[in-house]
């Protein structure tokens, strides 16, 4: 089935045949949906905290959060080409001969209101560089509007098109701008602050693109170190070319490129699990490019993302304590029912099979299902964004737990499963705090808690040819399906991404 030369390629990647086989199994045997048990709600499964509890949390936090190494992981590989999907088809729909303005601001509205407020975009002064200010001013041409359009897309301008969205302007203030990366840094130095003011962030970046990144942090660094004498330790990473998975054509058979190599995709996002893996630090808050806020509004985003790393010490701390106990003696009475309560909190339907168990089943048991990786999820309420949801689910092996599954995970066709995931009441805006380490101290291997089966299949094309894609199970889905999840409730304040061009002059993202 492999030629030497397909050998040869594998190897390059860090790939075996046996990991081949395996993804081209997914795409004979298909991927199973998943079983949807319950939606995760309010009082099961969604922790609802009132003001009083949450700065009891917050206060825990400020407590305890220097006793731990910590890190914020941002995923910033992405290109904005999505964010500017409208602004692509308006500069192709007028290339047409016969188009106007008129038929293309009738054909979309939102382009008219681009337009209308193009100087209120943070980049407009940069774009503005390309002309005079008259030309961004008032009503546009055709052509006005074709200039304008690629000066912003295209390499010959800006290139907004092909750049990823960390480094576009998001924000506009009165001393300058300044893009999704610069505000993250803003946004760590108060939350993310060690005892020797220092901070650590990782961005997972495309190798391309890593050299702009990497330029503007040593700027950011210098910044914050003469301001504020605070020390940023930024590190950056690639997604790793052994998480490429193969492409198939439509027979299941490997599609070769017309030099006769195999054809590799990159494994989507669950890919990035091996870079977070990578991470030394205990404590990890995980958050995407794109859902950062001006400063200005900035209070309340801490305000959760502290409530967030508060609840997860004190899982963490209950959780090692348990274990502690269970390593080292039997567990009897009170104890007993103390340790079946924090399994309830994680497991749906085990609790009546541990009650039944002897002390040394009962002991095993329970290191088995709380010797685990603990992320700590912030939920808001659904307003009909696109994306994962809380839910409990059961596996192949019959284990039912809390985890974020999305609408392609779910056979929407079946009336019942359909109706279980129109029940749910929160959407997953990726706010995560994360724990790493076991409770000896020792850092987990992340990739023995991922779920294999909770990839993705998807129709691509290639040269003009059909092809099959294989997605690795997402970051914060199935490569987290072995973890201990708890669900918190945030309001939908926190929750401000930028997932098209429009977004940037919604009140949400005014700088000052």
């Amino acid at each position: 089935m492999y030629s030497e030369k397909d050998f040869v390629q594998l190897k390059k990647k860090g790939l075996s045949p046996e990991i081949v086989d395996q993804q081209i199994s997914y795409f004979e045997n298909g991927i199973d949906f998943v079983k949807i048990i319950a939606p995760a709600l309010p009082g099961n499964g969604i922790s609802v905290f009132n003001q009083a509890e949450i700065q009891e949390y917050l206060q825990y936090f400020d407590e305890n959060i220097l006793s731990y190494s910590f890190t914020r992981f941002i995923p910033a590989s992405g290109a904005a080409s999505r964010m500017f999907k409208a602004l692509f088809e308006a500069l192709e729909y007028l290339s047409g001969e016969f188009t106007t303005v008129d038929q293309l601001f009738k054909k979309n509205p939102s382009l008219a209101t681009f337009f209308k407020y193009l100087e209120e975009y943070p980049f407009c002064d940069d774009l503005m560089n390309y002309f005079s200010g008259e030309l961004i001013k008032g009503d546009h041409t055709k052509e006005e509007i074709i200039i304008i359009l690629k000066k912003l897309l295209l390499e010959e301008g800006l290139d907004y098109g092909n750049l990823p969205k960390g480094l576009l302007k998001f924000h506009k203030y009165e001393d300058g701008t300044r893009t999704a990366f610069e505000e993250h840094f803003i946004e760590a130095k108060l939350y993310l602050l060690n005892e020797k003011s220092e901070m650590k962030l990782h961005f997972t970046v495309s190798p391309e693109h890593q050299k702009l990144f990497s330029d503007l942090s040593e700027k950011l660094k210098d910044k914050f170190k003469s301001e504020a004498h605070i020390h940023c330790k930024t590190d950056f990473s690639v997604q790793k070319s052994s998480t490429d998975t193969i492409a198939v054509d439509i027979s299941n058979n490997i599609f070769r490129n017309d030099d006769g190599s195999m054809l590799f995709r990159p494994g989507g996002h669950g890919a990035l699990l091996e870079n977070l893996n990578d991470l030394q630090e205990q404590i990890v808050f995980i958050g995407n490019i794109d859902n950062i806020a001006p400063e200005r509004t900035m209070t309340q985003r801490i305000k959760y993302k502290k409530l967030l790393g508060g609840v997860l010490i004190e899982k963490m701390k209950k959780v090692h304590h348990v274990l502690n106990i269970l390593n080292s003696s039997e567990v009897e009475g009170d104890m007993r029912s103390e340790i079946m309560d924090i399994a309830k909190e994680v497991t749906y339907d085990s609790v009546s099979k541990l009650g039944q168990m002897d002390s040394e089943q009962f002991r095993i048991e329970i290191i088995e299902l709380l010797n685990r990786p603990i992320r700590i999820c912030g939920m808001v309420k659904n307003v009909g964004e696109p994306g994962g949801g809380p839910f409990w689910i059961k596996n192949k092996d019959g284990e039912v737990s809390k985890q974020i599954i999305e609408s392609s995970q779910i056979n929407l066709l079946d009336s019942d499963q359909n109706k279980l995931f129109q029940s749910s009441t929160h959407f997953n805006p990726v706010d995560l705090a994360c724990y790493n380490y076991d409770y000896k101290g020792n850092k987990f291997d992340l990739l023995k808690f991922r779920d294999p089966d909770m990839g993705f299949i998807s129709k691509k094309s290639q040269g003009g040819k059909d092809l099959k894609a294989l997605e690795l199970p997402g970051l914060w889905n199935g490569s987290m399906a072995g973890w201990l999840t708890w669900f918190v409730d945030v309001p939908i304040e926190t929750f401000t991404p930028v997932k098209t061009v429009f977004d940037l002059v919604r009140e949400s993202h005014r700088g000052s």
